[in-house]
C-alpha cells in the first residue's frame, strides 16, 4: 500500500495526537483523591470562660485509609505520593453560628514512628465565616502517615468557647499519586 505525502503527513499528526493523548489519561490515571472528615462539638462558654486549646475531631483520632484504597484498587505498596490538597472547616449547628470564636486554628497529622507535621492552618479567620479553607502546606509528604497502620489529624485552636454549643465539620482530600504499570 502506498501513502500520499498529504496521507502520511495526516497519520503521524493523528498519531502524535494520540500520543499525548496516552499521556493525558496516565496523568489523570495515576492520582486520585481521598477524603476523610471528621467532627467536634464545642461546648457553649460559661461564667468561667476557657481558652480553646486541642480540639478533638471524632474521626480524625484513628484514620486508617487501607479500605479506601481498596476501593479504589490500589495497594498500599502502589502509593508514591500523598499530598494535602484542601482542608475545609463548617459550622455545622448552631443555624446561626460561624468562626468568630476562633482566633487561629492548626492541623497536624502524626502517626507511629513519623514526626508531627503542620498540614494546615489559618490564622486570621474573617468575621461571621461559616466555612473556612485553611492554608495547606502542599510541601509536606503525607505517605509514611497514610501508609501507616494508622493516622491522627490533630489540631490546636486559639480562641475562646463560643456562646452555643457550636458543631463544627473539618474535611480534608488527599491527592494520591498511585504507580500504575505503563505510566511514569
Amino acid at each position: 500500500m502506498i501513502f500520499s505525502t498529504h496521507t502520511l503527513s495526516r497519520l503521524r499528526r493523528v498519531a502524535g495526537i494520540l500520543a499525548l493523548v496516552g499521556l493525558t489519561m496516565c496523568d489523570s490515571l495515576d492520582n486520585i483523591d481521598v477524603e476523610a472528615g471528621g467532627q467536634a462539638t464545642i461546648p457553649a462558654s460559661t461564667v468561667v470562660d476557657t481558652l480553646l486549646g486541642q480540639v478533638a475531631f471524632l474521626g480524625f483520632d484513628q484514620i486508617d485509609f487501607s479500605q479506601q484504597f481498596a476501593n479504589q484498587g490500589v495497594t498500599e505498596d502502589q502509593v508514591d505520593s500523598v499530598h494535602l490538597s484542601s482542608f475545609t472547616m463548617t459550622v455545622e449547628a448552631p443555624a446561626s453560628g460561624n468562626f468568630d470564636f476562633v482566633t487561629s486554628v492548626a492541623f497536624f497529622a502524626e502517626a507511629k514512628g513519623q514526626p508531627k507535621v503542620k498540614i494546615a492552618s489559618m490564622s486570621e479567620i474573617p468575621p461571621g465565616a461559616r466555612q473556612i479553607d485553611l492554608l495547606v502546606n502542599e510541601d509536606v509528604e503525607l505517605k509514611p502517615y497514610v501508609t501507616a497502620p494508622s493516622m491522627t489529624i490533630s489540631s490546636e485552636v486559639s480562641g475562646k468557647r463560643p456562646k452555643e454549643k457550636t458543631t463544627v465539620r473539618a474535611d480534608v482530600v488527599l491527592d494520591v499519586d498511585i504507580h500504575i504499570p505503563g505510566c511514569n
